[in-house]
Order: structure tokens, then C-alpha cells, then sequence
């Protein structure tokens, strides 16, 4: 992404290369006809792989199961030895991506750059995960989930996601306090701030083939507006 001579933040590491990587040579071994047997931790990355190409062809209430397990080439009950439930998978696809951005944020956070650059390298950073992460993206933010009664118990799973915005959250006080932020309550400068970077990612995820023109031009303008409007005045 574009940053114009500005903190430039990328998701793209040797993790997820090596996922990639692994997931390829699965795919070649299967088409051959042979399943390999992986190792718990391997098999269940693949469960999700698979699972997440689905939910987005398919969406989550029509994928099922079955269709997982045939895409990764095992039975219904080896998949579920992994994941007894599809909302389980789902939950883990979301804590999966969460937890990516929240170590994300976390690198910005402690990266050795200005304090008036720490909001444009949030936002930035926020921007490129959603976009070259773009298939954890929309599992974990756009796709309804399961719905859920208040008298039910507490979903570790969900923690990820409150650790993602908590820390964000703590930069935007920190910000705040150095008299960097617009005055106002915290809460809702860090929602505001969130709901502002996620309807730019989940208006390009979503409608790829709208005429957008120059992408990286449009996101630094909207970059530019943001700071204007939440950094304080002088």
C-alpha cells in the first residue's frame, strides 16, 4: 500500500507464507488422490482455510459441514474432532484474524516513530491488514455469525476481538492525553475511529468491481480526512 513517504505497515510475513506454502502442497497431494495425514495443529489450519473459502462462496448459513470435510478430505467426524461444532470453526476463524490484528496493533503501538504519527500508522495499519488479509477480513467482520442469547455462557472465542479494540482503545487515550485526540469521551472516539476505517475495507472488500478509480489515491485522502477531523485543532 501507498504511504507517501509515511509509516507503512504490512501483514504480509513468513507465517503466513509458510501457511500458504503448505496449504499449496496439500492441494497438489490431494489431487493425486492421496490425503496426507498432518500433525493436529496442521490439519486444523487447513480445517480453516477451507472453511473460510466456503463461508465466502457460500456464506455461513450455506455451508455445511459435510461440505467441509469433502473440501479438506476427511470424514464428518474427524472434523469434528477438531471443531464440534460449525459455530465453533466460525468462532475460531474470528479469534484467527483478531488475534493477527491485534499483534498488529501491538507493533504499531510499540514501534519507535512520533507520537503525532502513531494515529496515521493505526489507521494505515488497519487498512492494509483488512485489504491483504482480505479473506480473514470479512469472515471475522462482515459475515453474520451465529446469533447468541444473553442467558448463554461467555465466549472465549470473542477475546481476541476485545483485545484487538482494547489496545486500540489504550492508543487513542494515550493519544488523547498527550493532547494529540480531540477532546470528548474515549469510548466513543475509539468506536467512531474503528466504525470509520472498517466502512472504507468493508466498502472495497465487498464491492471490488464498483469503479473506484486510483484505490491507493482514495485511501490516502481518506486518511487525510480522518486525521483532520480527530486530531485536535491547534
Amino acid at each position: 500500500m501507498r504511504s507517501r513517504g509515511k509509516v507503512s505497515i504490512s501483514t504480509k510475513d513468513s507465517a503466513y507464507a509458510a501457511k500458504a506454502s503448505e496449504l499449496d502442497r496439500v492441494v497438489a497431494q490431494r489431487a493425486t488422490g492421496v490425503v496426507p495425514r498432518l500433525k493436529s495443529a496442521a490439519r486444523r489450519e487447513e480445517i480453516l482455510n477451507h472453511a473460510s473459502r466456503l463461508f465466502l462462496n457460500y456464506g455461513i448459513a450455506g455451508t455445511s459441514t459435510r461440505m467441509i470435510a469433502n473440501a479438506v478430505g476427511i470424514s464428518q467426524p474427524s472434523l469434528y474432532a477438531h471443531f464440534a461444532t460449525k459455530e465453533a470453526l466460525t468462532n475460531a476463524l474470528s479469534a484467527r484474524a483478531f488475534a493477527v490484528l491485534e499483534a498488529l496493533i501491538g507493533t504499531i503501538r510499540g514501534a519507535d516513530i512520533p507520537a503525532t504519527a502513531r494515529l496515521e500508522a493505526l489507521i494505515r495499519g488497519y487498512i492494509s491488514f483488512a485489504l491483504e488479509q482480505g479473506t480473514a477480513y470479512r469472515v471475522a467482520f462482515m459475515l453474520e455469525g451465529p446469533t447468541s442469547c444473553d442467558d448463554e455462557p461467555f465466549n472465549p472465542d470473542i477475546l481476541p476481538g476485545m483485545h484487538a479494540f482494547a489496545s486500540f482503545r489504550d492508543e487513542v487515550a494515550l493519544l488523547q492525553s498527550e493532547g494529540h485526540l480531540r477532546e470528548g469521551s474515549t469510548d466513543h472516539l475509539a468506536q467512531s475511529l474503528w466504525a470509520t476505517m472498517h466502512g472504507l475495507c468493508a466498502l472495497l472488500l465487498a464491492r471490488p468491481d464498483f469503479p473506484w478509480g486510483d484505490v491507493p489515491a482514495m485511501i490516502d485522502f481518506h486518511v487525510e480526512i480522518i486525521l483532520a477531523a480527530y486530531q485536535k485543532k491547534a
